[in-house]
């Protein structure tokens, strides 16, 4: 038996409930580019590069041996995948079932609620295994279509994702196109929430990132720190010995931002909160 999750926190969790190998996924999907036409390989090595440059670790031969050991997962006798509701997760789960589209083999199943599977108790994650849901056609149908549209280079083919089967896709998708500029003041849901929590003055990191916090989960500790560091080269925000502060000035320039397969340069795309979709700005 096979099971695919999020990262390392939901591996030891799941070591002590279930048999069988697990393959954690550990990709920041949301950040940097995801773009069409790559096969899982290329993928991986382009992701691996820009974490690189990110300043978050060397992941090169962890997508090696994740790729291998995914391309082998039809020796298994079962796939179990185990995701959560958040878009770190969705867009893990709409990789992984777009890559398990064509497997002829072993069934598969879903485990994919509400609840956090690092912080699990492995009790729970024993229940939930055992009413582990089957993956049906329709579920490889909905990811496929919601992965492509999430890697093209027009990021409005997500507004138009539909999915019956898999509840949580939606919500995480329409989060994730909040990141683009707003109509309102050309700034990210993300940003415009580090601002605020700056408003009333300068914050150490852990404050903020206390108060920058959302449910389902957004952002971890070490993306949010790179955030900032983007929004202080943007003249958005700046460092005062250990606090973060607001800088009181409008952004400088935009530093070029991958989402999905779309790249970020200017405020051509912004999104709308009163009609719930990007918009052109001419």
């Amino acid at each position: 038996m096979l099971h695919i999750t999020n990262g390392d926190c939901a591996v030891t969790v799941l070591s002590q409930a279930v048999s069988g190998a697990i393959l954690p996924w550990r990709d920041v999907l949301h950040e940097g580019p995801v773009r069409a036409g790559l096969s899982l390989e290329e993928l991986s090595r382009e992701r691996a590069a820009f974490i690189a440059g990110a300043g978050w670790g060397d992941a090169l031969d962890q997508f090696r041996d994740r790729d291998a050991a995914f391309r082998r997962a039809g020796e298994h006798d079962e796939i179990v995948l185990w995701f959560e509701h958040d878009l770190y997760d969705q867009l893990q789960l709409i990789q992984v079932l777009d890559g398990l589209a064509e497997l002829r083999g072993p069934p598969i199943s879903l485990i994919c609620e509400a609840e956090y599977l690092g912080t699990m108790a492995p009790d729970r994650a024993s229940e939930l295994f055992t009413l582990r849901n089957p993956v049906t056609r329709r579920h490889l149908q909905e990811a496929r279509v919601a992965w492509m549209a999430f890697r093209s280079p027009d990021p409005r083919a997500l507004q138009d994702v539909r999915t019956t089967s898999l509840p949580f896709l939606a919500a995480a998708l329409r989060r994730h196109l909040e990141e683009f500029p707003w109509t309102t003041d050309k700034l990210s849901r993300s940003e415009r929430q580090v601002l605020e929590a700056l408003a009333r003055g300068p914050l150490a990191f852990p404050e903020l990132f206390r108060r920058t916090r959302e449910d389902p989960a957004f952002l971890g500790d070490t993306v949010l720190g790179w955030y900032l560091r983007r929004l202080e080269d943007e003249g958005l925000v700046e460092r005062r010995g250990a606090e973060w502060a607001a800088a009181g000035r409008s952004r400088t320039r935009r530093v070029p931002r991958w989402l999905g397969g779309y790249e970020l340069k200017d405020e051509a795309l912004r999104w709308n909160p009163e009609l719930g979709r990007l918009v052109e700005t001419g």
